[in-house]
């Protein structure tokens, strides 16, 4: 019986023996093909690279381009260099170096105002008086502020005034009540710089304090005065007016 056993453990083993193999060999690629292979692979990895900056973006073999006199046609080259142009606008956004967020700007076309500057706001719409379009036709920088016999801004040391001259013209066939626009302020930037809000003056044109009326189809000139240092107002390149209301700051480029 234990005999019968093992001649029975030993045919089954033989069998199992036979049964089995090594499968058929390996594909042997030639060099070619592990270049086509190689190639593809490094593109491939080099186009989902988020954090690559440089580099090959188009994961394509193009026909030839394995061989040592390959170069690309003008064709080729021209694509290339729109998609490259392409894959740069869309990954890299401008970045607040503030709050680490996109910024997110308001073009011309999106908003249908040709006036609009690269602030995304217009100047009429930064001040936002319904009915009335504003234009600040021009800046000037000086020591004292004397618009009337009756009425100065004295020399301050180490400073000076920067006065905005503003038109304003109701657009509407009704007068408009600036009345209602009072609680707003109104503050500039120089050059990027830290911003200045406006200087208090009594003189009936001051935009900050104006709380008249203007007529249907009227224009009225405007002041703005804002007080900065000497060296602020060396070669002022460009303003930035930001006016508050409602909780909320609207900016524009002068």
């Amino acid at each position: 019986m234990k005999i019968n056993r093992i001649l029975l453990v030993t045919s089954v083993l033989c069998f199992s023996l036979l049964g089995t193999g090594c499968g058929e060999p390996l594909y042997e690629m030639t060099s070619e093909e592990e270049a086509i292979i190689a190639l593809y692979s490094a593109k491939a990895v080099a186009k989902f690279n988020e954090n690559q900056v440089i580099g090959i973006a188009n994961a394509r073999v193009r026909k030839g381009e394995l061989d040592d006199d390959y170069k690309p046609d003008e064709e080729e080259e021209v694509a290339d260099a729109i998609e490259g142009e392409e894959n740069s606008e869309e990954t890299e956004p401008q970045i607040d170096p503030e709050t680490g967020e996109p910024i997110v700007t308001e073009t011309s076309e999106e908003s249908g105002d040709e006036s609009s500057n690269a602030s995304g706001l217009s100047f009429t719409d930064a001040v936002g008086v319904d009915g009335v379009e504003f234009i600040c036709s021009e800046f000037d920088v000086t020591t004292e502020y004397k618009p009337t016999d009756s009425f100065i801004l004295s020399k301050v040391s180490g400073k000076q005034y920067v006065v905005l001259s503003i038109e304003a013209t109701n657009t509407t066939e009704a007068a408009v009540d600036f009345s209602g626009f009072s609680k707003r302020s109104y503050s500039l930037s120089l050059n990027g710089g830290d911003k200045a809000n406006t200087v208090f003056t009594p003189l009936p044109n001051d935009l900050a304090n104006f709380r008249g009326n203007l007529k249907a189809g009227e224009s009225k000139k405007f002041i703005l005065v804002f007080l900065f240092s000497n060296s602020s107002v060396e070669n002022i390149s460009s303003l930035e007016l930001f006016v508050t209301s409602d909780d909320s700051t609207r900016e524009t480029a002068i």
